[in-house]
């Protein structure tokens, strides 16, 4: 009989090599050169882009950075970054395309392979 769960092994063992990390919902938005950050929620992540929800005004084709954190279960951190450009922004939403998708043979999927594999999981 088994407990039902897949991370562990007959004997209550731990299975996985690596830990498991959970996409925060807090992105930073970097603005191009680094001159400022903002603080926005995450609402929707593709290989291709994200939404997000923030209170600053960016502009239409304005190059910015996304910060991703993601968290293990035992509290330790991983920050990964994305190049990105603002597609879209209505009120206190904006639409982010990645500057390179997040697919096999990206460069993007090296600078961000804890987030590649969070959106595997959801897939």
């Amino acid at each position: 009989m088994t407990t039902g769960r897949h991370d562990e092994d007959l004997r209550g063992r731990e299975r996985r090599v690596l830990p498991r990390y959970r996409l925060m919902k807090q992105v930073d938005i970097v603005v191009a050169k680094g001159d400022e950050t903002y603080w926005g929620s995450l609402k929707d992540l593709s290989r291709t882009g994200i939404a997000v929800a923030l209170r600053q005004d960016l502009k239409a084709s304005q190059d910015v950075t996304v910060r991703f954190r993601m968290e293990s279960d035992d509290g330790k951190v991983v920050t990964e970054e994305l190049p990105a450009t603002v597609i879209w922004k209505s009120r206190e939403d904006a639409g982010l395309e990645f500057m390179k998708p997040l697919i096999a043979g990206s460069s993007a999927l090296k600078k961000a392979p804890f987030l590649a594999a969070h959106l595997d999981k959801k897939s």
